[in-house]
């Protein structure tokens, strides 16, 4: 792991939708509701070793029958890291898209479970994430030329 510094991390963007309110609270079919998270990683780079990661993430939560949606939250969450010189671009990449995104998610994490339980829905708590999972699987869907 290369030497880094989280200078600030902020919330970038956030949007939060429900198309079906009120009507969904007074629906009395019995169906189960599904999640689905999607998570992506951004790195831009800048001068002086200075990075901003994104993590951007989205929750999707819709009934089991049909495409109705129950709610939508999608947010870019951001670090701004200021890295020591690192010679060795594997230790820089996997320093920005693992080390940093697990420093920054658990603000994310908190911010997604408030959305929802102040939304009046149950609150939504995400797992933890293997960012070193994701990058590994990342990186071996990459041609073998650009790794």
């Amino acid at each position: 792991m290369a030497k880094f510094n989280i200078i600030s991390q902020f919330l970038k963007d956030i949007s939060f939708e429900s198309p079906n309110v009120p009507e969904l609270f007074f629906k009395n079919e019995n169906t189960q509701a599904k999640l689905e998270i999607n998570i992506d990683l951004q790195v831009k780079g800048a001068e002086n070793n200075l990075f901003m990661v994104d993590l951007i993430t989205k929750v999707h939560s819709k009934f089991d029958t049909g495409d109705k949606s129950i709610f939508l939250i999608e947010s870019t969450y951001s670090g701004l890291v200021q890295m020591e010189e690192e010679k060795d671009e594997e230790v820089k990449r996997r320093t920005l898209l693992i080390d940093v995104p697990h420093m920054l998610f658990p603000a994310v994490r908190s911010l997604i479970t408030r959305m929802t339980a102040e939304s009046g829905f149950p609150p939504v708590s995400l797992q933890p994430v293997d960012f070193a999972a994701m990058y590994e699987q990342r990186k071996s869907q990459q041609p073998s030329n650009a790794k």
